[in-house]
């Protein structure tokens, strides 16, 4: 086969049509046959215009866990916001602190999700990110209310490790030493 015959083939991908579909037509907000016909042709379009290179990464997306990993992302932001709230309406004391976290993942996107999910909680900021070593640093709010520098890093590894068992191939599962 041909390599521009490959690079073509290789531009559309049947995940990422059915997921810029899915977003088109929440967008629109009606499943109509102009609605569809519409999203068909700018979903193509889009794969054509701007391919994405092919990592594999969704090869081991586990459902269940990336319910339970959302579902628990969800579940921290609402507690966070809470307590932000109430310190800063009720004028508690408070002491931030900057954390080191050693993650187990070196791969980039394990490392990218785990920081992600992380800043969006309220009260945490990711400072910097080191990806060949792992290492993420935190500006954390009321550092004492989330269990010290140990609370965090337990918090964080934790969300690190649910973003592995809902994404990581189980070559990298067992390797770490992560169980299903």
């Amino acid at each position: 086969m041909s390599s521009p015959t490959l690079r073509r083939r290789n531009r559309f991908s049947l995940f990422v049509t059915i997921w810029l579909m899915a977003i088109w037509l929440l967008l629109f907000g009606e499943v109509t046959p102009l609605v569809v016909l519409g999203g068909v042709i700018v979903v193509l379009g889009v794969q054509f215009l701007f391919p994405l290179p092919h990592t594999g990464f969704f090869r081991h997306v586990r459902p269940w866990h990336t319910v339970v990993l959302i579902a628990r992302f969800l579940w921290d932001m609402v507690l966070a916001a809470t307590h932000v709230a109430k310190v800063v309406l009720t004028g508690q004391k408070y002491r931030c602190s900057v954390v080191r976290i050693d993650l187990r993942s070196r791969s980039e996107i394990i490392i990218a999700i785990t920081a992600a999910m992380t800043n969006l909680v309220p009260g945490t900021i990711v400072v910097e990110i080191k990806r060949g070593e792992g290492i993420i640093y935190l500006h954390v709010f009321d550092i004492d209310d989330q269990g010290g520098h140990e609370g965090v890093r337990a918090t964080t590894r934790g969300q690190e490790g649910r973003a592995l068992k809902a994404f990581a191939s189980k070559e990298e599962l067992e390797q770490l030493g992560v169980e299903l």
